[in-house]
């Protein structure tokens, strides 16, 4: 049964996505309260594809897409062009539902790349470690050299991008990445009390959008620095050298 909207909640809404990238802590609450309210009855069949519970990928809808709380307030969209959601803005439960639904197929049409190379979730050494196992046996080529590139080399810049860092970003990257902390990367903001935690991970590189592209991730602090300081671009093609990059850069991070 489709959950529906008062007269009050909808033009509340409307008025709140008209500015959303503006609002109060409290009205980022009403916001959350609102559109969490409207999709209580919304369960498309692509939340079972993506096998995650409904409310996590509820809670990821309305930060990317609803609050759009990982990008700049001043950056244009993806077609170049400033946030048009004033005239777009949702005003009932059923549109929310659409919204909700679009956004999860796109989704699973990203999926195929973060298949293969694990830059979305938390990375963890382990998970790095299943990966190169795999593209071992497969046979593909995991080396460096191609692209000019040495273990030494990459420990090096891997250092020199560690102390480059803010110290709340070398927090997250240390603890969060490197050494595998206890409750992930909340856990880590947790214990040092690291504001917007989440924002940050995602401009660093440690979290990205389910449904971003290569090009998304190569925008990351961690992106810019395979791409620009190492010269490996962000393509399934280079999966094995950006495993074994990440690799060195969690041991390096690991004894920052």
């Amino acid at each position: 049964m489709q959950e529906t909207l008062s007269v009050q909640e909808s033009g509340e809404l409307v008025r709140l996505w008209r500015r959303r990238q503006t609002l109060s802590p409290t009205e980022m609450g009403d916001m959350y309260r609102i559109v969490g309210g409207a999709l209580k009855a919304c369960n498309p069949p692509e939340v079972h594809v993506l096998g995650e519970g409904r409310q996590e990928l509820v809670a990821q809808f309305i930060y990317v897409k609803v609050l759009r709380l990982d990008i700049d307030p001043d950056e244009s969209d993806d077609n170049g062009t400033r946030d048009r959601a004033g005239h777009s803005a949702p005003s009932s439960a059923f549109a929310l539902c659409a919204y909700f639904r679009r956004y999860l197929i796109d989704c699973t049409r990203a999926s195929a790349f973060k298949r293969k190379l694990s830059i979305g979730d938390e990375v963890t050494e382990g998970q790095l470690d299943a990966q190169l196992g795999a593209q071992h046996e497969s046979g593909d080529d995991v080396g460096l050299a191609e692209h000019g590139l040495s273990a030494a080399k990459v420990q090096s810049a891997a250092r020199a991008l560690i102390a480059g860092l803010p110290e709340p970003e070398r927090i997250l990257l240390c603890e969060g990445f490197g050494r595998e902390a206890e409750g992930g990367l909340s856990g880590v903001a947790s214990r040092h009390a690291i504001a917007s935690y989440h924002y940050r991970a995602g401009r660093l590189g440690l979290v990205h959008k389910r449904e971003g592209l290569p090009a998304d991730y190569a925008r990351t602090t961690l992106g810019q620095w395979l791409t620009g300081t190492l010269g490996i671009a962000i393509d399934p093609e280079n999966v094995g050298a950006i495993l074994q990059v990440f690799k060195i850069l969690g041991a390096e991070a690991s004894y920052a």
